[in-house]
């Protein structure tokens, strides 16, 4: 009697979602102790097409963190304690409508930046509160050369202080804006990055953008301002852009050097719940060969918000 060959293990697939950037992966179901070629194939296409896919993933927060681990070393946010009962993760829990919906980069504040992140759906809402992803290597490609060359020359300075998360209005929501001075920005940081970044796998070019920047170097901020917001209208054209309706279970990770993202808050008072991992990234490097710099690291913030809108006081000293 001859025995039947078994069959070969199904192949993973791959779709493409837009022109320029995004692909969903179909076959893969995500582990920490997936086969070795499975998590090179989900990296590379990760590289290439900067942001990747999967849909009815059934990880919990352990099994994140362990399958982020197998990308590179997982590091924690510096001024949010991580979700409990875990080591790194970030959660993003809505109140009250929140959602970070303005475009970013994840902690670019810090000189090395996380290289990539992994972001898992837990409770989506009814409606709405969808995250939009742009490609800024294709945003870079597509300059006109003049602007090329003038983004090649800019440098900016970018601080977790301030940072608008959420387009919020300080009357409106002060109880957010007190936890982003007085946890988010507990302990204050600034960089100084190239506004194009060589990437170190890719050899691609990239514009760094996103609303930590504080201002460029070397102007003024109304100058700042008008330049950040013409590179960012290149950057989130909607050739460069795609959405992601969120569904329980859904995983997405982003190259997080070549990408920047945004949520949609358009799901009322409904809550939203999704966790984040972020792996280890390297200094980025400008189009000539020099590295980015730690201008302020750990510094404590003197000023804590009261309750009372528009009050705060001075921080006590450790």
């Amino acid at each position: 009697m001859s025995l039947s060959p078994l069959a070969a293990p199904a192949q993973p697939t791959l779709t493409r979602l837009g022109g320029n950037i995004g692909a969903e992966i179909h076959g893969i179901t995500l582990a920490p102790d997936l086969p070795e070629q499975d998590i090179d194939f989900i990296y590379k296409a990760m590289l290439e097409y900067k942001v990747i896919f999967f849909r009815r993933q059934t990880l919990d927060s352990a099994q994140q963190e362990q399958l982020g681990a197998r990308f590179g070393t997982l590091v924690s946010h510096p001024t949010v304690a991580s979700a409990k009962g875990t080591n790194h993760i970030f959660e993003l829990k809505a109140r009250k409508g929140r959602a970070a919906n303005t475009w970013h980069a994840d902690m670019t504040f810090m000189a090395s930046y996380p290289k990539a992140s992994i972001l898992r759906c837990i409770q989506p809402a009814p409606y709405g509160g969808a995250t939009l992803w742009a490609n800024t290597v294709a945003a870079y490609q597509a300059l006109p050369k003049p602007l090329q060359e003038l983004a090649d020359r800019l440098w900016a300075i970018h601080t977790n202080d301030d940072y608008d998360h959420t387009d919020l209005i300080a009357e409106r929501d002060w109880e957010f804006v007190q936890w982003s001075a007085n946890v988010f920005a507990a302990r204050i940081f600034e960089t100084r990055h190239p506004l194009v970044r060589v990437h170190p796998e890719t050899g691609e070019k990239s514009l760094i953008l996103g609303n930590f920047i504080k201002r460029l170097a070397d102007f003024n901020l109304p100058d700042s301002r008008t330049l950040l917001e013409l590179f960012l209208s290149h950057a989130t054209r909607p050739e460069n852009t795609l959405t992601w309706h969120w569904q329980a279970g859904d995983i997405a990770m982003w190259d997080n050097r070549a990408t920047l993202h945004r949520a949609v808050a358009d799901f009322g008072d409904f809550p939203r719940l999704l966790q984040r991992v972020t792996l280890v990234g390297d200094a980025p490097v400008s189009t000539d060969g020099r590295a980015s710099e730690q201008i302020v690291n750990d510094q404590p913030n003197p000023r804590v918000l009261l309750e009372t809108p528009h009050q705060w006081t001075e921080r006590a000293q450790a």
